[in-house]
């Protein structure tokens, strides 16, 4: 979609979570892989990449995942529905090794740093608990979503983000490997009734300075 180009200020504050959408309203996948490619590129731990997307486009399934979404219409009536998810073997030392070794072939540092990297990042997740490993997947899925949120509304369309879905459910619908996590839901498309607006804490009341305080 053309349009004039707005700033990342401007869409935070006039973005709204958009229920509604038309239903016949098409995006070219192409729009929401050029979309996926931009958010996989946001901060996340030792680069061990672990977000993963699923794009639901069948009409058929996404009727099938609508009950398990609680029957939130969007499921049904967006353009794309989304899955993001956390790869637990992304933490495998397969993995981060495959990474830096690619990031050496391009020459972006030396054998040495390569070497430190890929063996600090192994050691860092070597003894990490089920729920540390967790939260490392729900931290980096959450800042790519928020990225892919954004380039999505820089695009002119509209978005919401779910977590009202009944996990087990879905993930059997789907045939979803048990070496995923779920992060979110997330719909896009032309929406056809804008959002509601809402309320945030002054900032004073959300920030702390040097201590927190009760």
């Amino acid at each position: 979609m053309g349009g004039v180009k707005v700033s990342v200020q401007d869409i935070i504050l006039h973005r709204k979570s958009v229920r509604h959408y038309d239903p016949n309203y098409a995006i070219e996948r192409k729009e929401i892989l050029d979309s996926i490619e931009l958010a996989a590129k946001s901060p996340n731990g030792n680069n061990i990449q672990s977000t993963r997307y699923l794009i639901i486009e069948d009409k058929e399934l996404r009727a099938k995942v609508k009950p398990i979404a609680y029957h939130q219409e969007q499921v049904e009536t967006s353009s794309y529905l989304i899955l993001i998810l956390g790869d637990y073997h992304a933490f495998h030392a397969e993995n981060i090794q495959a990474i830096q070794e690619q990031a050496l072939e391009k020459g972006y540092f030396t054998q040495e740093t390569k070497t430190y990297l890929t063996n600090a990042a192994i050691g860092y997740y070597r003894d990490m608990s089920n729920q540390e490993y967790l939260k490392e997947l729900v931290r980096d899925g959450s800042l790519a979503a928020m990225s892919l949120v954004l380039i999505l509304n820089e695009k002119g369309y509209q978005t919401i983000t779910m977590s009202g879905y009944d996990k087990a459910a879905l993930f059997a619908e789907l045939e979803i490997p048990r070496h995923y996590e779920d992060i979110m839901l997330l719909s896009v498309g032309r929406g056809i009734q804008e959002g509601h607006s809402t309320v945030r804490h002054d900032v004073e009341d959300i920030t702390f300075i040097d201590r927190v305080t009760s």
